[in-house]
């Protein structure tokens, strides 16, 4: 038992390199069921699901994170530049791609003159807020750490 509280910071950190991994496995899964290849008479098309490409690079900045996070561990040093960069990205990405895909569609529907079916794509808009939401804490917690140096 004193083993598994004294590497439970290890355990823990593993567990979410883990996570990750499994997340990016999952991600390129996704992107291979969505891959489609076909010719339109005019060329060879290639279309996939834009969200599973949007799912790999947020995992890839979370696996990113969590080594680093691992690593330092190991190495006592501080992961503050790798946890702003990782979760800068992610952040990012889960704010301005929802928001666009939810903001297009509605011009669509607008430019039309069809109505807008809100609830295909009320994930996008919601998932764009949260983005937004950990943009924002991430900029204050930014300012936060350098006021604090």
């Amino acid at each position: 038992m004193n083993k598994l509280i004294k590497n439970s910071e290890l355990i823990k950190r593993a567990l979410f390199v883990a996570f990750s991994v499994v997340l990016i496995l999952i991600s390129i899964v996704y992107f291979s069921l969505s891959f489609s290849l076909y010719d339109d008479g005019r060329g060879t098309d290639i279309s996939f699901d834009q969200d599973a490409v949007v799912l790999f690079v947020c995992s890839v900045a979370l696996c990113v994170y969590s080594v680093c996070n691992l690593l330092a561990l190991k190495n006592n040093i501080s992961t503050k530049n790798v946890y702003y960069s990782s979760f800068g990205v992610i952040g990012v990405l889960l704010f301005c791609y929802p928001l666009g895909v939810f903001f297009k569609e509605l011009s669509k529907a607008l430019a039309s003159g069809e109505a807008f079916d809100y609830s295909s794509y009320q994930d996008y808009l919601y998932l764009g807020l949260l983005g937004l939401i950990l943009v924002l804490y991430l900029i204050f917690s930014y300012i936060s750490d350098k006021k604090n140096k």
